[in-house]
């Protein structure tokens, strides 16, 4: 599948709300961290207001969980954030999209998970 990547500067909300419209995938890439924050938090909005659920999560969170399994303190917290995200994941069951956020890279990767 191929996946479209934008500049959020670039890009208008008619298109990308065009793209939730035809469940399409695609990524943005916001450059500030402001504007990525309030992306993520429209984004969310619009696709719910498409009468669809939505999961939001920070990519590589379970690479990130694996390396504090390895130290002491780092196992209990990776527990607890374990038991975190399957609540999450219960709570956001079967979404239709899924956001993957990635702060660093101010990236937010959008995509369409119920293909039939």
């Amino acid at each position: 599948m191929d996946v479209g990547v934008y500049k959020i500067t670039e890009v208008t909300n008619e298109q990308i709300l065009s793209k939730i419209r035809k469940h399409e995938s695609f990524t943005l890439e916001c450059e500030e961290f402001d504007r990525y924050k309030n992306t993520l938090a429209w984004l969310e909005k619009a696709i719910e207001a498409e009468g669809m659920k939505v999961r939001i999560y920070m990519k590589a969170r379970v690479a990130t969980m694996g390396t504090a399994v390895l130290s002491g303190w780092g196992s209990v917290a990776a527990a607890a954030a374990g038991i975190a995200m399957a609540a999450h994941n219960i709570a956001t069951w079967s979404p239709d999209y899924e956001i993957a956020k990635h702060p660093i890279g101010n990236t937010l990767y959008v995509n369409y998970k119920k293909y039939s």
